[in-house]
């Protein structure tokens, strides 16, 4: 290599070995990070001051409310489960959810699917009767609900709860597969359909995998929902049973004495399975949603 070369070749060698500077942060993005921080702060305070006094007792609770933890032990946690119904109450709602999730999966894509391939004035009309529903309070719904199933003796029973759910969810769902739906190119299901394919199959082995983005986000919110939910089991479920997690917890408040320590254990143990299912599917939830918006 000639002096010449090497002359102009050094140059651009310092250029690239120079590290780049750091960008400063903008008056608006400062703030906006100020923003985020309070908010944050704000949502995050009650949950660490539940899981603080979840290692508390009841005497140092009433004491010092605001006071932290002298001793760190698992006391509360076991007193939940052996002295309240928290355990028949965990599995309860973990059967709502499990069963209402799988019926919604297995019903709601292929009614979706045969309103939008079938099309014509029915199809319309069943659609609009789907959307209705999410105009409908449920309050308006509950008391002929309630005594619709006291009188064919559903009353107090997690089918009860599970209909209720699944009847509730229905419509949203009907709502989001269909706008996916439209994007589906109807040329894929006439390839299956010459190759000897039926419509039940086509839809489970080409049209649902297609369906999987919307389907991971529908599946969170429902389980989510599910998992939160406290007005429907409260209503459908009676004293006789042990109810739903947030039933348990809300019975543990009393008129004049509540247990506190086993109040903010059982809302711990509670947020617990709702943060870890969208901590682990948030990237999918996401996806599905933002491909659902654009499909619509």
């Amino acid at each position: 290599m000639s002096t010449e070369t090497q002359l102009l070749v050094a140059p651009e060698r310092t250029r690239r070995r120079r590290p780049r500077s750091r960008k400063r942060l903008t008056a608006g993005q400062v703030v906006v990070m100020v923003v985020l921080a309070v908010l944050v702060l704000i949502i995050a305070s009650p949950v660490l001051y539940a899981l603080l006094n979840s290692f508390r007792s009841y005497g140092e609770i009433t004491v010092d409310p605001m006071g932290l933890p002298t001793t760190f032990t698992l006391d509360n946690y076991v007193q939940l489960f052996q002295e309240t119904d928290y355990g028949e109450a965990l599995v309860n709602t973990l059967i709502i959810t499990l069963s209402t999730v799988v019926l919604l999966i297995a019903i709601v894509p292929m009614a979706a699917y045969g309103i939008e391939r079938v099309g014509g004035r029915t199809s319309r009309f069943v659609y609009i009767l789907f959307i209705a529903g999410l105009m409908i309070p449920f309050q308006v719904r509950m008391i002929p609900l309630v005594k619709g199933f006291d009188e064919v003796g559903l009353y107090s029973t997690l089918t009860s709860v599970i209909l209720v759910h699944l009847g509730g969810a229905a419509s949203f769902g009907i709502l989001l597969y269909c706008s996916f739906l439209k994007g589906i190119p109807i040329e894929v299901e006439e390839a299956a359909s010459i190759d000897g394919a039926g419509r039940l199959r086509t839809f489970w082995s080409i049209v649902f995998p297609m369906l999987l983005p919307v389907t991971s986000a529908f599946v969170i919110i429902q389980a989510l929902g599910l998992w939160n939910d406290f007005f429907i089991p409260l209503v459908f479920l009676d004293s006789s049973s042990a109810g739903t997690i947030n039933v348990a917890i809300n019975r543990m408040v009393g008129l004049l004495t509540s247990q506190w320590q086993l109040i903010y254990t059982g809302a711990i143990l509670a947020i617990v399975p709702s943060v870890a299912i969208f901590a682990a599917f948030q990237r999918y939830f996401i996806k599905g949603m933002s491909v659902g918006a654009v499909k619509g």
